[in-house]
């Protein structure tokens, strides 16, 4: 089946998943990065958007917000990592490790969690997106083309929406949110 459609069945659509590397403001240091990447919907299989933006609202007030400047429907994900300092960020913004956040790490657990067992036919990526919006939304604050990796190219944004790719990243940001947790609960 052809993997670009135009229907959404899940609330979850254009979903990417790339690992890259940031630069720091040190010689020779990159924060290693892996990032999950989505527009988000309310459809009749769930309320994807209203869910995200209702765990918005239960989060401290802050200057900056969590809505991505591309649109309140689009969310980006990071998990970075530098050394034994692990970060996850969304739509840019460091989520703090504390009680306060709990509903966006569960949130994003449970979100991963469903992509991860979606089947292909679910994964809708419009080809309006792939064209002209993936190469600056799957990497926040940076375009794919523009990565030092120089495997990275628009070209290649195919492979970043690809079903398996995405499922599997899914996997590893679902991992990374739960390591976080047992860190902050000590298990």
């Amino acid at each position: 089946m052809d993997k670009i459609n135009n229907v959404s069945f899940t609330g979850i659509t254009n979903i990417g998943y790339i690992k890259f590397k940031r630069p720091t403001e040190l010689p020779n240091v990159k924060i290693n990065s892996k990032s999950i990447s989505m527009i988000l919907l309310d459809d009749y299989k769930g309320n994807d958007l209203t869910e995200y933006l209702n765990v918005i609202k239960r989060m401290p007030k802050t200057q900056y917000g969590y809505l991505h400047p591309a649109g309140h429907n689009a969310l980006n994900i990071e998990c970075a990592s530098l050394e034994d300092c692990n970060v996850l960020l969304v739509n840019g913004r460091p989520i703090k490790v504390d009680d306060e956040h709990l509903p966006m790490f569960s949130y994003i657990a449970k979100l991963t969690r469903t992509i991860t067992n979606m089947k292909d036919t679910d994964m809708v990526v419009n080809k309006t997106y792939k064209d002209y919006a993936a190469d600056s939304l799957l990497v926040f604050g940076d375009k794919v083309s523009k990565l030092p990796e120089s495997t990275y190219s628009k070209d290649a944004i195919d492979y970043f929406l690809f079903g398996n790719v995405v499922r599997n990243g899914a996997k590893k940001v679902n991992s990374f949110i739960q390591n976080l947790m047992n860190d902050y609960f000590g298990v």
